[in-house]
C-alpha cells in the first residue's frame, strides 16, 4: 500500500513522503480494513508535522485526522458493517491507501454521496456542530457571531446555523469577502475593525448574541466579547492572527464573559461511541438534503502529497485541499468549486 510518513518534525511539504508500506495484516474479530478513497489536508495535520500540536506522534510516523473509504475486509465478529460499505473513519493516522481500524471507528454512510464532501465532515463539520449545539443553550432566532466565516469551519457554521434556525453575524478581514459570505448564506456581514461593535449593536438592536466563535484570536477576540450578551461564551478554536486572545477584566469579571478553548480531539474522546455516530450521521443527513456543502480548492494524488501540502499551506485558498485515490477527481481545477 501507499502511505504518507514523516521521519522528523519540520516544514510539512518537505518532511512528508509517500512511501510503499506493507499491507495491514488480517483484521481481528472486531476490526475492519478500509480502502481509503479520499482525505483532506487540515491545519491540524500540518501543525503535527511541524511539531506544534497538542498531542504529537513521535517520528517516524504517519498522519491524517480524516478519511472516507470502503470496507474491503472485516473481522468475524463485526456485524454492523459489510464488505463494500462506505465509511467515514473516526480514527487518526489515515493518510494511506489502506487502514485497519476498530469497527466502532468506521461509521457507515450512504454510498451515493460525494466522497470528497464526506471526507471533510469529521473535523470541520463536527467542530461547527459541537460549538453551535453543545456549549450554549441557543434558542430559535438567536444570533451567533464568528470571525472566520470563509474558513472550512466558518462555512459549516453558517450552513448548520440555518438548519438549527440560528442567525449568524460574520466578521471578515477584507471588503471583497463580504459578498462571498452573503452568497454563502451569512445573515449579517461586517468588517472586523474597531467600529464593528457599534455597527453590530446598531443593526441587531436588542438582539442577544450568545456565543462568539473565534478562529483569529488577537484583538478580534476582544471585539467578539464586546458584541456578546453578558454571561455568554467565546469559543476559541484557532489563532489565524498568531497572537494571544485579547480579552480584558471588565469583560470577564463585570460582564461574566467566558473564554474557552475548543479542541475536537478532546471532545470526541469524551463522547460515547453512540453520540459520536449520531452527531456525524446528522451531518450526513444535512448533506443528503443539500443543506451543507464544503468548499474544495483542489484535489491531488497521494503520490503528489508534497505538492498537495504546498497548496494547502498557501493563504487565501477557496477551500480544502484533498487527496483522492480516484484519478478522475484530479481533473478538478485548482482554485475551488
Amino acid at each position: 500500500m501507499k502511505q504518507v510518513v514523516y521521519e522528523k518534525f519540520g516544514p510539512p511539504s518537505t518532511v512528508a513522503k509517500c512511501v510503499d508500506a506493507p499491507d495491514p495484516q488480517a483484521p481481528s474479530a472486531w476490526e475492519v480494513i478500509v480502502a481509503v478513497d479520499a482525505f483532506p489536508i487540515n491545519p491540524a495535520d500540518l501543525a503535527m508535522m511541524y511539531g506544534q500540536y497538542g498531542i504529537l506522534n513521535k517520528p517516524p510516523s504517519t498522519i491524517g485526522m480524516e478519511a472516507v473509504g470502503t470496507v474491503v475486509e472485516k473481522g468475524k465478529s463485526v456485524a454492523n458493517l459489510s464488505i463494500g460499505d462506505r465509511v467515514i473513519l473516526l480514527a487518526n493516522n489515515n493518510w494511506a491507501t489502506l487502514r485497519k481500524v476498530p469497527a466502532t471507528l468506521a461509521i457507515k454512510v450512504p454510498s451515493d454521496l460525494n466522497v470528497l464532501q464526506l471526507a471533510m465532515l469529521k473535523v470541520s463539520g463536527l467542530t461547527a456542530y459541537q460549538i453551535l449545539s453543545r456549549i450554549e443553550l441557543l434558542k430559535s432566532g438567536q444570533y451567533v457571531i464568528q470571525n472566520a466565516p470563509l474558513s472550512a469551519v466558518g462555512r459549516y457554521v453558517i450552513q448548520i446555523a440555518k438548519e438549527l434556525d440560528l442567525r449568524t453575524i460574520n466578521l471578515v478581514r477584507r471588503p471583497e469577502q463580504m459578498d462571498q459570505v452573503t452568497k454563502l448564506g451569512g445573515d449579517l456581514v461586517f468588517l472586523d475593525e474597531g467600529s464593528v461593535v457599534d455597527a453590530v449593536k446598531q443593526k441587531i438592536g436588542s438582539g442577544a448574541v450568545r456565543i462568539g466563535i473565534d478562529a483569529v484570536a488577537g484583538p478580534s477576540t476582544h471585539r467578539l466579547a464586546e458584541c456578546l450578551q453578558d454571561g455568554c461564551t467565546i469559543v476559541n478554536y484557532g489563532m489565524l492572527s498568531m497572537q494571544p486572545c485579547q480579552i480584558d477584566a471588565s469583560q470577564t469579571i463585570f460582564r461574566g464573559i467566558r473564554l474557552i478553548g475548543f479542541w475536537l480531539s478532546r471532545v470526541l474522546n469524551k463522547l460515547s461511541a453512540q453520540d459520536r455516530e449520531q452527531q456525524l450521521l446528522r451531518l450526513v443527513g444535512m448533506m443528503t438534503e443539500g443543506k451543507i456543502h464544503g468548499a474544495i480548492d483542489s484535489v491531488y494524488s497521494i503520490e503528489n502529497i508534497s505538492q498537495a501540502i504546498r497548496r494547502a499551506e498557501q493563504p487565501a485558498r477557496a477551500g480544502k485541499v484533498l487527496v483522492s485515490m480516484n484519478s478522475a477527481d484530479h481533473s478538478l481545477p485548482v482554485g475551488g468549486n
